[in-house]
């Protein structure tokens, strides 16, 4: 069957009631056709009900005895926007693949989790932008998942104060334009604070000690020298 189809019909809530209710509507329509003499008439009309309405059904349980999910994973931006290039790991063995504008990652039966749960991490490096979801799988064998992106801040600025003679700098404030978190030099200088950004961005620091002030414009992910002058 097209893979479309099954992916529809798959979907269709409660198919055994819609299978029971079409056998008693099929049945229903072929006494009554039957009764006015039309037998033909009425084996097609029930027949093609009867077909109608159990389809779903019967695609539900071909679907659970073949036993392979097909997860669809979509991915949206900060702004609500699809986003259609990431890198993106599931917590089960498998090869997520570009699939209609999207993702899908195919589990067999002996690769589901015995509780169900599969967990999708992504990144949009270019962008600095993360995001994570966790799957139920259940008896939807075309399940979709939605990975809401938000903006990476998990960076940290690492470096060293010195002056102008090169000498570290011990007890310096060092903090980041913009943010109120504020790091004091140890010993030799050095300083971590948060970036508050993702790894590889830019960002504005400042440091000072009684009159002697450093400014500069650093790379998270590398150390940074910040000269008091």
């Amino acid at each position: 069957m097209p893979e479309q189809f099954l992916r529809i019909a798959g979907h269709i809530p409660y198919s055994e009631l819609l299978a029971i209710a079409s056998l008693v509507l099929a049945v229903i329509i072929f006494a009554f056709q039957f009764r006015a003499r039309r037998i033909v008439l009425g084996s097609i009309c029930a027949f093609m009900i009867l077909a109608i309405g159990s389809t779903p059904f019967l695609v539900a349980h071909a679907l659970e005895a073949r036993g392979i999910y097909h997860v669809q994973v979509c991915l949206v931006g900060p702004d609500q926007s699809p986003i259609y290039y990431a890198q993106i790991k599931p917590s089960t063995p498998g090869e997520v693949r570009i699939y209609e504008g999207g993702w899908r990652l195919d589990i067999p039966r002996q690769a589901r989790p015995a509780d169900g749960k599969i967990s999708f991490s992504a990144a949009v490096k270019e962008e600095f932008l993360l995001g994570s979801s966790t799957l139920q799988l259940e008896r939807d064998y075309y399940p979709t998942v939605t990975i809401h992106m938000v903006p990476d801040t998990s960076a940290e600025l690492r470096g060293i104060v010195v002056n102008e003679d090169r000498v570290a700098v011990e007890g310096a404030t060092v903090s980041m334009d913009g943010y109120p978190d504020v790091a004091v030099t140890d010993k030799k200088g050095n300083f971590i604070l948060p970036a508050h950004v993702g790894n590889g961005q830019m960002v504005d620091v400042r440091a000072q000690k009684g009159a002697m002030i450093g400014h500069m414009t650093a790379k998270t992910g590398k150390t940074a020298e910040i000269i008091l002058e």
